[in-house]
């Protein structure tokens, strides 16, 4: 990953069911990438984990096929290997924060980060977080 330590403020939403609002978020386009790169590895950890507890304590062998190459297949697809595998620039889609995938999870976790100008601008009058992650 390259070193792109421009600015980067967005509000993170409110965990689902608190009354709070969002938190301001200050950090790097770097350290934003290396973020939702552990993330990602961590989602693709507890689904090999499962799996081989799937395997080895239950023996279940149907779906073993088809979860060896889902990881393959989502890891090529991410927006972080569009930008610095294909080359492709970070604009629409590709722009940070990354818009979360619509679904049950996305639904459940009360939506996708805010990056407007308005929204910032809310959030560092109201004081809530702005400290600068490294």
């Amino acid at each position: 990953l390259c070193a792109d330590m421009t600015t980067l403020k967005y509000v993170e939403p409110a965990p689902m069911g608190s009354t709070e609002e969002g938190k301001l978020v200050t950090t790097t386009v770097h350290a934003y990438d290396i973020q939702q790169l552990r993330t990602a590895f961590r989602g693709q950890a507890m689904g090999v984990a499962m799996m081989g507890f799937m395997h080895l304590y239950m023996k279940y062998t149907n779906p073993l096929l088809i979860q060896s190459i889902i990881p393959l297949k989502s890891a090529l697809e991410g927006n972080l290997a569009k930008i610095y595998l294909y080359g492709q620039p970070a604009v629409g889609d590709l722009k940070r924060p990354f818009k979360q995938a619509a679904g049950f999870m996305s639904a459940m976790q009360n939506g996708t980060a805010q990056s407007d100008k308005k929204a910032v601008e809310a959030a560092e009058r109201a004081g809530r977080g702005g400290v600068k992650e490294e």
